[in-house]
């Protein structure tokens, strides 16, 4: 079956809200190794630390493009490791968006500076943003 269909800016943008406002005061979760399967699986690898998105959490899309709001940094990462993926979950803990994490070499889904992360430094974010496609 084709599946030849197109988006426009604005249903774009309002199916881009629609999902980054789920995410008002929710959590980045940062884990090493490879992210779960599915959004709907348990946490996978070890959690290094956790950062948090503010209320709201991402600004009005534009052209099926939200860009995040400041998001609060672990001042106190939980373990040792090597970034691997990222989830991010609601307020109530349900992961809405996860990928793969990293350098940029490694081509990941989050690009870190230095994905080596060290208990009790700090994980900071400084850009995130949610992208609906055209198609």
């Amino acid at each position: 079956m084709a599946s030849n269909i197109k988006l426009g800016n604005a249903a774009r943008s309002a199916a881009c809200d629609g999902i980054v406002d789920r995410l008002d005061g929710g959590t980045i979760r940062i884990g090493t190794a490879a992210p779960p399967t599915n959004p709907g699986d348990a946490d996978s690898g070890t959690t290094l630390g956790t950062c948090t998105f503010g209320t709201p959490a991402f600004g009005a899309a534009s052209s099926g493009v939200a860009t995040a709001n400041a998001v609060t940094s672990d001042t106190s990462a939980d373990a040792s490791g090597d970034a691997g993926h990222f989830r991010f979950k609601t307020s109530g803990a349900v992961v809405d968006i996860q990928g793969t994490a990293g350098n940029s070499g490694d081509a990941p889904d989050m690009t870190f500076d230095n994905k080596s992360i060290v208990a009790g430094g700090t994980i900071a974010i400084s850009s995130i943003t949610v992208t609906v496609p055209i198609q």
